[in-house]
């Protein structure tokens, strides 16, 4: 079974209708965010688009998000259910800082994908930059909905890419205040800054990469049926994770972003154990370059 989906012959436009927009400006506010989430942000240039996430002081993922940036403002696109909690955690972080916090009702956030997608014709107002998780997701656009939105392509065929390259995202993926940013591979896409000062949670983090303490990572997978998200996976009677996001490919099964135990992906790899869904379906394993080497033991 071929696990990517099939690149649109010319470029397209995705609108996933789960997005919400939080536009920060004011004082000092890239070194705010510096200080609160795990990502660079004082350095973001105004064509980079990057995954960032704000963590609860013991290391776990509360809120993920995407950041773009202008001269004067910063962006941070995130899933609707999580940016009104996501704007009163940043308010209460803000303390009396002259740094305006709002839900920018007034924008859509969209993806461009596909061959030549830099080709691709927008209104004069929008705000665009390359997704620096990989190539292939092409570029986060901001539009204004007074302008509307040209011709788009459904947002599912954008989430199957996103899942067969194995770049978590939302709440399905990084399941809020239990996920670990290391655990779903999202230091390896420009989600942490290891080097710069601290932020919350930093300490937890950087003691977990370093002492390579990680024993779980989200993959893509796929089986020959279906599969929903939230689903048990097993080794045997032994369950060794879940699935998260999933999306259907046309005639081919489906896809998912499942977060396994390394021991059991070990195993699976080296063709001691099948790995199979709650149903009894299958797995197979997919694995983008850009996860090697995976901790423990992969050579890469």
């Amino acid at each position: 079974m071929s696990f990517m989906p099939a690149p649109p012959e010319q470029p397209v436009l995705s609108v996933p209708p789960d997005k919400h927009i939080i536009s920060l400006t004011g004082e000092d506010v890239r070194d705010f965010l510096n200080d609160i989430l795990t990502a660079q942000i004082n350095t973001l240039a105004s064509d980079t688009a990057r995954a960032a996430c704000m963590l609860s002081p013991q290391g776990r993922i509360l809120f993920d998000m995407m950041v773009m940036a202008t001269a004067d403002t910063v962006f941070l696109i995130t899933e609707a259910e999580q940016a009104t909690p996501l704007a009163k955690r940043l308010k209460m972080y803000r303390l009396r800082r002259k740094i305006e916090i709002t839900l920018s009702s007034n924008l859509w956030a969209g993806h461009i994908w596909g061959e030549n997608h830099a080709n691709f014709s927008v209104p004069n107002s929008c705000i665009s930059a390359y997704d620096e998780r990989h190539k292939s997701l092409g570029k986060l656009v901001l539009f204004s909905k007074t302008d509307g939105l040209p011709e788009q392509a459904e947002a599912k065929y954008w989430q199957a890419l996103r899942i067969s390259l194995g770049v978590p995202e939302g709440a399905a993926d990084l399941t809020p205040n239990r996920a670990l940013i290391l655990e779903a591979g999202l230091h390896l896409l420009g989600a942490i800054d290891f080097e710069k000062g601290c932020y919350v949670g930093q300490e937890v983090t950087a003691r977990t990469h370093y002492r390579g303490l990680v024993k779980r990572r989200l993959l893509p997978i796929s089986v020959s049926g279906e599969l929903i998200s939230g689903q048990a996976l097993q080794r045997g009677d032994t369950a060794i994770g879940q699935t998260g996001s999933t999306a259907s490919l046309p005639d081919r099964g489906d896809i998912a972003l499942a977060s396994l135990r390394l021991d059991a992906v070990q195993d699976s790899l080296a063709g001691i154990a099948e790995l199979t869904t709650d149903n009894g379906q299958i797995i197979s394993l997919h694995i983008p370059d850009w996860m090697h080497p995976l901790p423990g033991f992969d050579k890469g």
